[in-house]
């Protein structure tokens, strides 16, 4: 298999995203910041300095929701807060529900740090600014995507576990619930996608790999990658036959050599609507398009 690299020199690259007309998001958990990757090959640096952004998001009033600390909204010019929580140490990976309701998951300790792990979660936000808690037993969660026949799937990058339930939509009497569905064999789960035939395609962190299993939670196929950690993927280009996959490894020198890839994808991958959740009007910070911005 022939891998294009479409970007290079990340610490963690992170929460790929496709948006309109061939543009690509692509965070750096590690050093920081997100890139915009044009298709005439162009790149344009956005939210520099903030770290820990391990998912991203578009909106469909326009703009891009990106994790972190707290969950923003980079909105041409501005930075304006959408979620924020005291309990929380951090906010990972982002996903889309096909009503536009954003998925979150939330952590309760840093692992990047060593610290012991504990159970964290995940929240649905609705168009009607409500919040639902799912029901689901995980400590760092990633991964977060539903499928067209309604399965809803979520990654524990602590366990290595792939959890699956149905998708019950925004209504908090009757939340999700997930439970363990896959386990890899790398030992942990990293971002995942969902392409159009119900397979489920995850990325296998130090496994060096991206897996794909079928939607009965058998084991199709490893692509192999060639980078030391794969850490997320999404689909991209003219009938989403695009597979972008995000990587972390350094180069023998030292220097960073997180890339983004690109190859053929086996099956073409599930669209991923944009939120639809309501932001604030307010402006809390100046980020101008393509340079450095405080997150």
């Amino acid at each position: 298999m022939s891998f294009d690299v479409l970007a290079s020199g990340f610490g963690l690259a992170e929460g790929p995203t496709a948006g309109p007309g061939g543009v690509l998001y692509v965070s750096d958990a590690l050093l920081g910041g997100v890139r915009r990757l044009d298709p005439d090959g162009g790149e344009h640096r956005l939210l520099a300095g903030r770290r820990g952004i391990g998912g991203l998001a578009l909106h469909a009033a326009g703009g891009l929701l990106a994790s972190g600390r707290d969950v923003v909204l980079l909105d041409g010019a501005q930075v304006r807060p959408v979620l924020a929580d005291a309990a929380a140490t951090g906010f990972n990976d982002l996903g889309v529900g096909p009503g536009g309701e954003l998925l979150v998951g939330v952590l309760r300790y840093r692992p990047l740090r060593g610290e012991a792990a504990r159970p964290g979660t995940i929240w649905s936000l609705g168009a009607d600014g409500g919040r639902v808690t799912l029901q689901a037993e995980l400590n760092w969660p990633n991964g977060l995507a539903v499928s067209a026949d309604g399965w809803m799937y979520a990654a524990d990058y602590d366990t290595g576990t792939v959890l699956r339930g149905r998708w019950t939509g925004p209504d908090p009497d009757a939340p999700p619930r997930l439970e363990p569905w896959w386990s890899s064999p790398s030992g942990q789960a990293d971002g995942l996608a969902v392409d159009e035939a119900g397979g489920v395609l995850v990325a296998l962190g130090t496994g060096a790999g991206v897996a794909r299993i079928g939607p009965d939670g058998v084991l199709d196929h490893v692509l192999d990658v060639p980078a030391a950690i794969v850490s997320s993927v999404c689909f991209a280009g003219d009938g989403h036959t695009d597979l972008i996959i995000t990587t972390s490894d350094q180069t023998e020198d030292g220097q960073p050599g997180g890339s983004v890839l690109r190859t053929r994808a086996s099956v073409p991958g599930l669209p991923v609507p944009p939120v639809t959740i309501p932001v604030p009007a307010t402006e809390s910070a100046s980020a101008p398009t393509g340079e450095p911005a405080r997150g």
